[in-house]
């Protein structure tokens, strides 16, 4: 009876350990950075830019920072700003191929080291001026994406644009919207050799009744050699 309680007590204190053990182990840290890689790429400062087809004004697509996650997040991968002529009677006007983009997005398995890149394209149309802006996204291709990195696959799927409320006639070249990414990551490597919870207290009740089992042989032993 005592070394049952003990056996009990020991799967007591140390299931809930190796329960919080395992958690930890299965957070999956990494970076992520997206940058423009067209139209009109400048790489001495690493944007781009969509020119107006009727109007005059650009739109601007700037890096997004390097941003640190575990397990799953969302990030930003690329910030948006506009310029248009505040003397301009008229908005600038966006649309067509010449409003299309593309972008990539780096993401680093920080256990690994590993990285690796994504390529999506967008088209960005509508029109801005000294009010507020009407410009929409429209994705051109798969909006998801997956790519392996050391023993973690990593799932990307782009986010919503979302559009600046008001653009300053003075100052018009603020961020004005922002491209957002949704990161996913699952481990698919080697299975962990911790042993499940269940698995160890299943094991750990086990013990009682194989120790009785044993007690029984060595006292009907006895009996037998004392008759």
């Amino acid at each position: 009876m005592k070394r049952l309680f003990l056996v009990l007590g020991t799967a007591a204190i140390v299931l809930p350990w190796l329960t919080t053990a395992r958690v930890h182990a299965e957070m999956i840290q990494w970076t992520a950075s997206g940058t423009p890689i067209g139209p009109n790429f400048n790489s001495s400062n690493g944007t781009a830019s969509i020119y107006s087809n009727f109007g005059d004004g650009a739109i601007g697509l700037l890096p997004g920072t390097t941003q640190n996650g575990t397990n799953s997040g969302s990030v930003i991968a690329l910030d948006v700003i506009y310029a248009v002529n505040p003397d301009s009677s008229e908005p600038a006007k966006f649309g067509g191929s010449s409003a299309n983009y593309s972008l990539s997005l780096t993401l680093t398995d920080a256990a690994s080291g590993a990285s690796g890149s994504l390529t999506f394209s967008g088209n960005l149309s509508g029109e801005i001026g000294e009010g507020p802006s009407d410009l929409w996204n429209t994705y051109l291709g798969p909006t998801t994406q997956s790519l392996k990195l050391g023993q973690n696959l990593y799932t990307v799927t782009m986010g919503s644009y979302v559009n600046g409320s008001m653009l300053d006639p003075v100052a018009p070249t603020g961020t004005d919207g922002t491209i957002s990414a949704n990161i996913s990551v699952q481990p698919i490597g080697p299975v962990s050799p911790t042993p499940e919870p269940s698995t160890l207290l299943l094991a750990c009740l086990g013990l009682p009744p194989l120790g009785l089992a044993r007690w029984l042989r060595r006292r009907r032993k006895d009996v037998d050699s004392n008759s």
